[in-house]
């Protein structure tokens, strides 16, 4: 097991700053995700990570190595396509037995490596089709198969650029719980780069949030929800109301002409964020927030409800049981506890 340490990373292409002044920590064994939208950064970092692009400024160490100018063969890592990337030529063993070709004697003879590729297919239940070649393989087959070549030579990193994203949504939730049950087993750092927020959330022992080439934020999944540093944050993880208030005497906030207890002292104007699924409707008991509001929508999804509401001129969203039983134009009560909530920088 290694930690990874990013110092001051920056990369531009062209006239683009991709990467402006990283500064990452990721403790040896842990799973660390990636987070972000399209061109934050996230993809290009883990490529300075696996050597595929040089870094202008600042360093990359793995287990207090400093790997920033060693070439990508030598810094015992491996890396997970999106792609797959596995040769259509050659089976699902040969496939996996491949890098170790690649490193020659490192891994002794045939026999010692093909011992080694069988080893890795049996962790990810794909020892019984070792024969097979990759066209006759599913989607979900054909990624065991290059998650087997990603561990079979026994990196100290392991770096996965989002690679549940080609698969159906229950395959994806069914191989997410695979993906963290295997890294946890092998305890190799893995960092695994991901757009998809539930995703990062769910699999991760530390989110680092992207945006603009840089870090908006990071920490356990759990601290990035619950107390979310800025307003993308907040609204980039999980379903966020961001509510305009003004500072009213009293550790109050003022909503429109209403007001509810503020989380803490602010001066001016801010953003007041209640998570949809901590707002109540019509049930205030135990809560000291309260607003009452309009519903303009209800919609059904399935194991849940989520109403559109409009409070003082501003949109609520509420996620609720499908029991409550209100309707467009019925007039509520929305509550929630005030240690529910964040003030936030507009």
């Amino acid at each position: 097991m290694a930690d990874l340490t990013i110092a001051n990373v920056h990369k531009t292409f062209g006239d683009v700053k991709v990467l402006n002044g990283v500064d990452i920590h990721a403790k040896s064994g842990s799973f660390v995700s990636l987070l972000g939208s399209s061109g934050c950064g996230k993809s290009t970092l883990l490529r300075c990570i696996a050597g595929l692009e040089t870094v202008d400024t600042g360093s990359i160490s793995v287990g207090g190595e400093d790997v920033t100018d060693i070439a990508p063969e030598e810094r015992r890592l491996s890396m997970m396509f999106q792609s797959y990337a596995l040769l259509p030529h050659m089976s699902v063993l040969e496939n996996v037995r491949f890098p170790l070709r690649m490193r020659g004697k490192t891994y002794g003879n045939r026999a010692a490596q093909r011992d080694l590729a069988v080893r890795a297919l049996e962790q990810v239940q794909m020892d019984h089709l070792a024969s097979r070649m990759p066209r006759q393989l599913s989607g979900g087959q054909q990624q065991r198969v290059a998650l087997a070549r990603a561990i079979v030579g026994g990196p100290r990193l392991i770096l996965l650029d989002e690679p549940l994203s080609n698969l159906d949504a229950r395959l994806r939730e069914d191989m997410q719980v695979e993906l963290v049950s295997l890294q946890r087993s092998l305890g190799v750092t893995t960092v695994f780069v991901t757009h998809d927020q539930d995703e990062a959330l769910s699999m991760s022992d530390q989110v680092v949030l992207m945006q603009g080439g840089v870090v908006e934020q990071s920490g356990t999944p759990e601290d990035l929800y619950s107390n979310p540093a800025t307003r993308f944050a907040a609204d980039f993880l999980g379903a966020a109301n961001l509510l305009d208030v003004t500072a009213a005497p009293g550790k109050q906030a003022a909503v429109g002409s209403a007001t509810v207890p503020s989380p803490e002292d602010f001066d001016g104007e801010a953003l007041l964020m209640v998570r949809q699924e901590d707002i109540r409707v019509n049930a205030p008991d135990g809560c000291d927030a309260h607003l009452t509001a309009v519903v303009t929508s209800r919609v059904f999804r399935g194991s849940e409800l989520l109403l559109v509401l409009d409070a003082a001129g501003q949109e609520i969203r509420v996620v609720t049981s499908t029991s409550t039983l209100v309707y467009p134009d019925s007039e509520v009560t929305v509550s929630w506890t005030s240690e529910q909530s964040r003030i936030l920088t507009k």
